[in-house]
């Protein structure tokens, strides 16, 4: 992690306003001297895996007549029926189970894209700042067995849930059962559209005439997505305490005609006979939760990915103390104290070009001739749909610090703040701009932000 190589300024207390109307009126606050956090912190934040999220499994029974001249090899029932439920107290061995491994993150695109270049914060809005670091590996935990359970970028989880065979005579009485616990784990991407899932299905106890069994899977996906690999394994036969594990594989990047992005569920058979009987349908099926449907796009600027969208929104964090940024952050938690609300909306590239356009211009250069001193730093960003604002009703600031004291003074004299504003035009260095826009760049790549996407903004010491 990259230590900064000097100490920045920690507000201590919320700012307040001065008097509304004095000439070159803004914000100021007298504020101890501090040791920074490193960079790479916040981007830390704003990648974080957002809460896991979790659905009931939805139980289900299908029986199937066993044809005559199979009934030899299933000890001479008659019919089959197979109940998919979450794993019971009473199912034996729970000690023994073995959980499916997670996906390991497919390959892409890792190198973190360099400062924005101009300067203006508008193309590091759509790419992370250069400090910043990949987010973690997905992963999946599950805290119940027998639910379903995803998170925004760690993928979908499946655990504990039993598929339970059941032979029956002529007389409809059971004479032998087998159960056989499925396990699945189904890894999302922030920079590719292909997603692998992991299954495992392992028989844990049999009773009667079952002695052992045979079983295959096929999957599949809804609209917007094909399915790459169907069965991740082929028909396997299994003795108790035995189990088969295998991978599927499904591409996102069936887009309809004119649209960028698509929503969908995944669905999944398992096919169960005695050895040496020929599966006639699926013995079982099950499809992902409604509320857990994977959405890939193709809109952000250079990669496409998936994530699956959650009640929990995404969080951009700021920290006061970044080496780079932190000038900015007390102003800018200012305004979103005055606006009373902690949500912003993510835009596409050509509407945060109109809303940074709005906001920033014309606008004066404060350092013409040294490159890099000046630039317009918008806020909210251009790039969210609360951005855009009319410069002219922003608060023109200049954040400085001096002798230790950070203050935002209006930049120019006869264009005092009133206290009321929502909307800032500041001039800020091109190193500053570049790196706030980063961090919401970074959150917006690995969250998958896309147009009308709502994310919260946070600010920390």
């Amino acid at each position: 992690m990259r230590k900064p190589s000097r100490p920045v300024l920690l507000m201590a207390a919320l700012l307040a306003v001065t008097a509304t109307g004095t000439t070159g009126a803004g914000i100021s606050q007298a504020t101890p001297a501090a040791t920074a956090i490193p960079a790479a912190t916040t981007a830390a934040i704003a990648s974080a895996e957002t809460p896991t999220q979790s659905a009931a499994f939805t139980a289900d029974t299908t029986c199937t007549k066993i044809p005559a001249e199979n009934r030899a090899d299933a000890s001479g029932a008659v019919k089959a029926c197979t109940r998919v439920q979450p794993v019971s107290a009473e199912k034996s061995d729970a000690t023994s189970r073995q959980p499916a491994a997670p996906s390991p993150p497919a390959a892409g695109i890792t190198t973190a894209a360099a400062d924005d270049p101009s300067g203006d914060g508008t193309t590091s809005e759509f790419e992370p700042d250069a400090d910043d670091p990949e987010p973690p590996e997905p992963s999946c935990a599950v805290a119940n067995e027998g639910q379903w359970a995803w998170s925004r970028t760690g993928g979908l989880c499946l655990r504990g849930v039993i598929v339970k065979y059941t032979l029956y005579n002529a007389q409809s009485v059971p004479i032998g059962t087998g159960d056989i616990e499925v396990n699945s784990t189904l890894a999302t991407s922030y920079k590719t559209l292909d997603l692998k899932e992991t299954i495992t299905a392992k028989l844990i106890k049999v009773s009667g005439d079952v002695k052992s069994l045979t079983v295959r899977m096929k999957v599949s996906c809804g609209a917007g997505c094909k399915t790459v690999t169907q069965q991740p394994w082929f028909a396997t036969t299994l003795v108790p305490q035995q189990q088969v594990s295998g991978s599927t594989k499904y591409s996102g990047d069936s887009f309809a005609t004119d649209t960028t992005r698509s929503s969908f569920r995944t669905s999944y058979a398992m096919y169960v006979t005695m050895p040496g009987a020929t599966p006639i349908d699926e013995n079982a099926s099950w499809s992902s939760p409604a509320d857990g449907q994977i959405r890939c796009d193709k809109e952000q600027p250079r990669l496409r990915g998936c994530v699956i969208p959650t009640d929990d929104l995404p969080v951009l964090s700021y920290s006061r103390s970044h080496e780079k940024y932190g000038i900015v952050v007390p102003i800018y938690e200012k305004i979103m104290q005055r606006r009373g609300t902690d949500i912003l909306h993510a835009v596409d590239q050509d509407q945060a070009n109109t809303n940074r356009a709005a906001t920033c211009t014309p606008f004066t250069n404060l350092h013409p001739g040294t490159t890099g001193a000046d630039s317009c730093d918008e806020f909210p960003m251009a790039s969210t749909k609360e951005g855009g604002q009319d410069g002219s009703l922003c608060a023109e600031l200049t954040p400085q610090v001096v002798d230790n004291v950070w203050s935002a003074p209006a930049t120019w004299p006869d264009r005092p703040t009133t206290g009321t504003e929502t909307c800032l035009r500041l001039h800020i260095s091109q190193r500053a701009n570049s790196s706030a826009g980063g961090v919401l760049g970074s959150l917006r790549k690995y969250q998958r932000l896309v147009n009308n996407d709502p994310f919260r903004i946070e600010f920390t010491a």
